[in-house]
């Protein structure tokens, strides 16, 4: 088990306790590196009891991932539904929306989607696990089926959370025209871009000063949002001399929804009775190409156009599948992408011309170094 050695420490960089490691070891889920802290301490307390500590911290740092994607969703769905009535739609027909979008996307018992109800549950659940791992009350071969229980209970949540968003979406272009998803997108992001992305702001901090964050960032959101062929959180990385390249195979968001479930054994989300839809037209906010999902567009504008309206570059360098036609078509079976550039000489061209900008003339107005950085550099 990949997991040796991982521990959470706290970090001044990024506010909050964080995993340590360097960013391949990063690219293991969560669940994963605490199962394997479990299974190094063992039954019998000993020498290697700080390990089960380790499990349990894993466990409630799990919860702290998944947090970040909850709230997100909780604070977009708030948002939609404002910017909803403020076009005029009455409360009785958003109403009527969600309703049917939550009962479209039941849990496999038939009960409709409630996030606040499930993410509750969820909660009580991972307390419950982490206690019994730190207090030897859960052997190892009872708390290993926990944890992959923990995984798929947020899993479900989540994969239902971000179709509903993505139906909401859907529902705004079927009402209002695709070419409105720029305007609902601007006005839902906007508390989102203050909270995760202003500290990407160049003007305000150095651009090598953000890179811990961001690489840091990029793993943590994408093991929260349960990528890969398992649906466990994994995440692929290779790092160039200019470049990380983060890939996911497919991400548990947007390409699993065009792909369709295969845990669940549901269809593309593109496809009846879901519909959620793809871009039809070319716009800046979605790289300018057809068959990107309404939900994947929002990485377009968070990630690249709004950062470069305000800074004048993009935070990471997206590159999504695009709906080929069909689930099995080569371009929906993409990976997608997140490049995360180790300086700004080194972001193409390319990545501002496609989203309907032109790069900065370097050397850009930035930050001047931090006196600490500066002093440190010089010791």
């Amino acid at each position: 088990m990949a997991s040796s050695g991982v521990r959470l420490e706290w970090s001044d960089a990024i506010g909050k306790r964080v995993r340590t490691g360097d960013v391949q070891a990063q690219t293991v889920p969560t669940l994963v590196a605490a199962r394997g802290a479990l299974e190094e301490a063992g039954d019998e307390f000993g020498l290697l009891a700080g390990r089960r500590e380790v499990a349990a911290q894993l466990v409630d740092s799990f919860m702290e991932e998944a947090k970040v994607v909850y709230v997100i969703y909780k604070v977009w769905t708030a948002g939609f539904l404002d910017w909803l009535g403020e076009q005029g739609v009455t409360v009785a027909e958003r109403d009527a929306e969600m309703e049917r979008l939550r009962h479209l996307l039941a849990w496999r018992d038939g009960r409709p989607l409630d996030p606040e109800a499930s993410w509750a549950e969820l909660g009580a659940q991972a307390g419950r696990l982490a206690s019994g791992i730190r207090s030897y009350d859960l052997r190892v071969a009872d708390a290993v089926p926990l944890l992959e229980t923990l995984a798929g209970g947020w899993r479900g949540l989540h994969d239902r959370y971000a179709d509903l968003m993505a139906g909401v979406l859907a529902y705004v272009a079927r009402r209002f025209g695709e070419a409105r998803l720029e305007d609902c997108y601007r006005a839902v992001l906007e508390p989102y871009i203050r909270e995760r992305y202003m500290p990407f702001d160049t003007r305000v901090t150095p651009y090598p000063e953000t890179l811990e964050r961001n690489i840091y960032l990029v793993l943590e959101a994408m093991r929260a949002h349960m990528g890969g062929p398992r649906r466990d959180g994994e995440v692929d990385v290779e790092e160039h001399d200019d470049r990380w390249v983060v890939s996911f195979d497919p991400c548990g968001s947007g390409g699993r929804s065009m792909r369709g479930d295969d845990i669940e054994g549901t269809p593309s989300r593109v496809l009846a009775p879901y519909e959620f839809g793809v871009t039809q037209e070319r716009h800046d906010w979605a790289w300018n190409e057809t068959g990107i999902c309404y939900y994947c567009a929002h990485c377009c504008l968070a990630l690249e156009k709004l950062p470069m309206e305000r800074w004048g570059h993009p935070v990471r360098v997206v590159d999504p599948p695009r709906w080929g036609g069909s689930p099995d078509a080569p371009e929906t079976q993409r990976r997608c992408t997140w490049t995360v550039y180790k300086t700004l000489e080194s972001i193409p061209e390319s990545a501002y011309q496609r989203v309907g900008h032109q790069k900065p003339q370097l050397p850009v107005i930035q930050a001047p170094p931090r006196p600490d950085t500066a002093t440190a550099a010089s010791d």
